[in-house]
């Protein structure tokens, strides 16, 4: 079995099961004690689980986030169709707001070959990405780094995007409900986009069907706060009626 495989169907059985105990884990993956002890570790360092003595349960708690690099190919296709369709949202002369998180990646990779666009955003990864797209001016906001978010935080980041203007803004989310608003995990995340609320004309919130209903610490603002949701066709159906009704323009992709 594939490295890849491996850790997914570990991930997926300590979804199902919220405790998994070693031996059952080298039984189910005909993997050696060594192969995942190690593939745990790995988990745990990216946020995703707790070693515990003999084997490893799963972080599902208010406060849980695991790293944008463990979220990298987690519904990879619903977030290629969600990045594919924002990207077709931005005209030349938009100035365009990226937030930190692994969809927002996929929207850089859909923009990098487009012209006459501004992009800004505090997200490492996607600064990385749209550094050679000739097309495209880009404005990379500091602060101070986090290396499990991969962006840049803190007031400094907050200030600067306080001077500017910003057309279209695509915030990500761990958790959105109709109930509970936009939900969040850590607080110094809610101050960076309550900035990007306060600074944006056009507010589209990017979410994979996973994150709806999803509880999370924090609120940064009631559902009716953004103009628009892009997700995927797994959507709630329920969810998704509730945020019509409320006038939002849900686009499943």
């Amino acid at each position: 079995m594939k490295t890849r495989e491996r850790k997914q169907l570990i991930l997926e059985t300590l979804r199902q099961q919220k405790r998994v105990m070693v031996p059952e884990l080298i039984a189910l993956t005909q993997s050696s004690g060594m192969t995942i002890r190690r593939d745990l570790r790995q988990l745990e360092d990216e946020h995703i689980i707790t070693r515990i003595h003999g084997g490893a349960v799963y972080n599902e708690g208010t406060i849980s986030l695991p790293s944008v690099r463990a979220r990298a190919h987690d519904m990879d296709a619903q977030k290629s169709d969600i990045a594919n369709y924002c990207a077709g949202l931005v005209r030349e002369g938009n100035a365009v707001y990226l937030d930190a998180g692994s969809t927002n990646i996929q929207i850089a990779e859909a923009l990098a070959s487009r012209q006459n666009i501004a992009v800004m955003t505090h997200s490492l990864p996607i600064m990385n990405i749209l550094s050679h797209a000739k097309g495209i001016q880009l404005f990379s906001l500091s602060g101070i780094y986090n290396d499990e978010k991969f962006g840049f935080f803190g007031e400094m980041t907050r200030q600067q995007i306080l001077r500017f203007r910003i057309d279209l803004c695509f915030f990500g989310t761990h958790g959105v409900s109709i109930e509970d608003g936009i939900m969040l995990p850590d607080l110094e995340d809610v101050a960076v986009k309550n900035a990007l609320l306060e600074r944006s004309y056009t507010k589209i919130l990017v979410t994979d069907h996973a994150k709806i209903d999803r509880p999370s610490f924090a609120q940064l603002c009631p559902i009716t706060a953004m103009d628009k949701i892009v997700t995927d066709k797994e959507a709630d159906v329920e969810f998704v009626r509730k945020a019509q009704r409320l006038g939002l323009e849900v686009v499943q992709v």
